[in-house]
């Protein structure tokens, strides 16, 4: 399945770059405890529609959108995540590519922020982007 795909390559990007700084990603595949007062993203990979445009069914084509919700402490400033959603607007620009294991992708539109989230010990603002991309459906490009 290439959503799979479109998810591994953008993870990997935004792996590459939390590893340069001190924030996690708090992956659902693992146990994940924010430390007190600790900064964190957690990611999630929104699949829209599959459709097929090319005769023979070789290749099918995967839309969606991936967030990334920024979670920060109550009372640290709203600068912080602004920031984060400056930097991932620059590292997942338009028309970036996105590329994993037959899938040949890019993101088609720039990263969005969403309203904030608050709550009584944190608050979330999300940021989200959309892909698109092909992959090969015959056994080689699975």
């Amino acid at each position: 399945m290439s959503h799979a795909r479109a998810r591994q390559a953008i993870e990997i990007k935004l792996m590459t770059w939390t590893s340069a700084r001190p924030i996690r990603v708090a992956n659902f595949e693992e146990g994940f405890k924010p430390q007190p007062g600790e900064t964190y993203l957690r990611a999630y990979l929104l699949p829209a529609g599959t459709t097929c445009r090319y005769l023979g069914g070789e290749a099918y084509e995967y839309t969606g959108v991936y967030q990334v919700s920024i979670i920060c402490p109550a009372g640290q400033a709203l600068a912080t995540a602004e920031a984060l959603v400056d930097e991932l607007s620059a590292l997942f620009r338009v028309d970036s590519e996105l590329i994993r294991n037959g899938f040949e992708g890019m993101i088609t539109e720039p990263v969005d922020q969403g309203p904030t989230i608050t709550e009584s010990a944190t608050y979330t603002i999300p940021a989200s982007f959309t892909y698109r991309g092909i992959a090969d459906q015959s056994p080689a490009g699975a």
